[in-house]
């Protein structure tokens, strides 16, 4: 029985020493747990012809360029072309929006209607909402582009210009109108 003894008190001993060789801690008491708040506040915005992040300003957002006329025209048609390509102005914001897009007053308006000009020298266009240009879309006019969803809008403009019978000086004839998006 000694024998034995010894035996177990030698093995307790290297236990004891193995311990605190191998840096063994005791075990835990208690522990806690927690949390860490996440957030993103994203407001309400709008994107014109892809652009690739919010502004304020959109710039051009497009050009709508007649085809060369002699000084004396009829009809002449032509629709925008949007800044980046395209056929229509592209609207994209956060769904459930109700924008609107206002086509504001050019640089040479007179008697309610839009005038390109070269010098002092004037010649009327009409702008429109369809390519049969039968919805005008009168100065300051805010068109409706109905609840937006993850898909964009387009919006077509379709141009008309003709010299009324009379024979227009030559020259290069320009304006520039404002559009604004509100929503």
């Amino acid at each position: 029985m000694l024998h034995l003894l010894r035996y177990r008190l030698a093995g307790a001993a290297l236990l004891a020493g193995a311990t605190t060789l191998f840096g063994a801690t005791p075990a835990q008491a208690g522990s806690a747990a927690g949390t860490i708040a996440v957030s993103l506040n994203v407001t309400d915005a709008c994107l014109v012809n892809g652009a690739s992040s919010y502004t304020t300003s959109l710039g051009q957002v497009g050009a709508i360029t007649f085809a060369d006329q002699p000084g004396l025209f009829g009809n002449t048609d032509a629709s925008l072309v949007a800044t980046g390509g395209g056929g229509a102005i592209s609207v994209l914001c956060s769904p459930g929006l109700s924008p609107t897009l206002t086509i504001g007053s050019g640089a040479h308006d007179s008697g309610g209607l839009h005038h390109l000009a070269a010098g002092s020298n004037q010649v009327a266009y009409h702008l429109f909402t369809d390519s049969g240009r039968s919805n005008e879309i009168s100065i300051g006019q805010a068109l409706s582009l109905g609840t937006t969803t993850t898909t964009a809008i387009n919006v077509p403009i379709y141009a008309r210009t003709n010299s009324g019978g009379v024979v227009m000086p030559s020259g290069a004839y320009t304006d520039t109108v404002q559009v604004t998006l509100a929503w």
